[in-house]
């Protein structure tokens, strides 16, 4: 049997963990035309979990549009435009379907080269920006008289870095008038996308009920783990899997890379761990060495008080002098700095996201 573990791009079956608590209730919004606000820290299975619930939809038909990497109105789009010729698997109703309501835009049709799927894309009046996003949503709202839709917008958060106020009120104003359609906004960057729909002066402020996507519980994984090596004809003990999960914290991305290696140890051991967690940090020392030179002195000063302290009395004098800071408002300034940039959360201590990150800080090569 081939490795069952992923953990790059998107997750299908048998990779796919679960999550049936929320499948269940994903779908439950969805059936009822409500919008909903997805977010986590990137590599939590966003793309993942919409792209399954779409596939479970009965009567209700899907469309998705990954906004990740636009960066200008042009690119959105060419990317709804491109996520709205799913709604036609032949050319000639494609073609009819939207050169009926686009007008303000040229448009070329061509044939996906990786789904054989019929595609459009723009091509540009720059003057005709808004209209043409009006025109974008009349096609998808005009479908939903006959079929109710679903559309996600995967990395949503980018409309807020090159639209501004302007384009955000354009959106809204399309959206809130949809009654037979539930529009996802998915987001990586937890502090921007909420931000969005939760700041009284923006437009999206409570367009979408609020859905964050957590770490998958223990006894979730414990379940699928065992399941995919018995499917194998192979075993493993419940204890590796819970010392795995641990290492990983429970982290998506890391829970399915850390088994994919373990998957060549025809009998796996504690040993086994010991060497796969190693060869993970040693993998990333570049990425994680680019990212610490990005930052400030006082933000690495930071993060190593974080790491070295777990997050607790992080203000203690013999803290702060252990790493190099005078002031406790040196180290309030800059962890406000790095929090930005998704490295670190706060409940009710500080804790760096990365787990393999934090060993990186905290061992003899840094």
């Amino acid at each position: 049997m081939p490795n069952p573990f992923r953990f790059s791009g998107v997750v299908a079956e048998p990779a796919f963990c679960d999550r049936l608590k929320e499948r269940r209730e994903m779908r439950r919004y969805i059936e009822s035309s409500q919008n909903v606000l997805l977010y986590s820290h990137r590599r939590y299975g966003k793309s993942s979990l919409i792209l399954k619930v779409f596939r479970e939809l009965k009567n209700i038909t899907p469309v998705y549009i990954d906004l990740y990497g636009t960066t200008h109105a042009d690119e959105f789009i060419a990317a709804f435009l491109k996520g709205i010729s799913s709604l036609e698997s032949r050319m000639d109703r494609l073609m009819k379907m939207l050169r009926e309501k686009i007008r303000s835009v040229g448009l070329n049709f061509s044939v996906d080269a990786l789904t054989g799927m019929p595609t459009a894309s723009p091509v540009f009046n720059r003057s005709a920006q808004d209209k043409t996003i009006d025109e974008l949503f009349a096609v998808i709202e005009a479908f939903s008289r006959k079929k109710k839709l679903a559309v996600a917008f995967d990395e949503f958060q980018e409309v807020a870095a090159y639209g501004g106020d302007a384009f955000e009120k354009r959106l809204r104003k399309s959206i809130q008038q949809h009654d037979r359609i539930a529009y996802i906004f998915a987001g990586s960057q937890k502090h921007l996308i909420t931000e969005m729909f939760n700041d009284r002066k923006r437009a999206f402020y409570l367009l979408a009920t609020s859905f964050p996507l957590g770490r998958i519980p223990t006894r979730d994984y414990a379940k699928w783990i065992k399941r995919l090596y018995r499917n194998a004809g192979r075993s493993i003990a419940d204890a590796l899997i819970e010392e795995v999960v641990a290492l990983c914290e429970n982290h998506p991305m890391y829970v399915q890379e850390f088994f994919f290696n373990l998957w060549e140890a025809r009998e796996p051991s504690f040993e086994h761990l010991d060497r796969v967690k190693c060869e993970m940090v040693a993998k990333r020392t570049p990425e994680y060495a680019y990212l610490w030179d990005s930052l400030t002195l006082n933000q690495k000063r930071a993060l190593k008080l974080v790491a070295l302290t777990a997050g607790k009395n992080i203000f203690a004098a013999q803290n702060l002098n252990k790493t190099g800071f005078r002031t406790a408002s040196q180290v309030t300034a800059a962890l406000a700095g790095i929090k930005k940039t998704g490295l670190l959360d706060k409940n009710k201590t500080w804790k760096i996201h990365d787990p393999f990150f934090r060993r990186w800080l905290t061992s003899e090569q840094n």
